[in-house]
């Protein structure tokens, strides 16, 4: 798979993507603001150089906060999700970010395994914060200190 900053032109194949694989999709409209004013990160299959992944995420000052990932059912539990984790961590690293924040449904469980396993430690919780089609759920709230990822060598 291969990482890379987020191009305008891959605005049209996020849109698409955040409609088949977002169970509440963004829209075009907010995903063409975040491709204005956040950063992004996308993933391109290797044999079709099809987009199959991207990360959205803002920043303010020293903060950092994961807004959205999208991962095509094809290749999810392959690893996609934690590579862009990864990416976008070393790139906060090297603008000295110190810290990442980010919220994640109750439900997720899948997720927050993973944001767990990369250091986020959960640190409050929304009630009656996501929409589901039965009702509301809470968000969790994660944090992490980028401070104490220890640097490669």
């Amino acid at each position: 798979m291969l990482i890379r900053l987020a191009r305008a032109d891959d605005a049209p194949a996020v849109v698409v993507l955040d409609r088949q694989e977002n169970p509440y999709p963004w829209g075009e409209k907010l995903i063409m603001n975040a491709f204005e004013s956040r950063q992004g990160w996308v993933v391109q299959a290797p044999d079709s150089g099809e987009l199959v992944a991207w990360l959205c995420a803002s920043q303010l000052y020293d903060q950092a906060e994961l807004e959205l990932i999208l991962v095509a059912q094809s290749v999810r539990r392959q690893g996609v999700a934690r590579q862009l984790m990864d990416a976008w961590l070393q790139a906060l690293q090297a603008q000295q970010i110190a810290e990442c924040l980010l919220e994640v449904r109750e439900t997720n469980t899948g997720a927050m395994g993973l944001y767990e396993s990369l250091g986020f430690t959960q640190v409050g919780h929304r009630k009656n914060y996501y929409k589901t089609p039965k009702g509301r759920e809470a968000a969790c709230l994660y944090t992490l200190s980028l401070n104490e990822i220890p640097q490669g060598d």
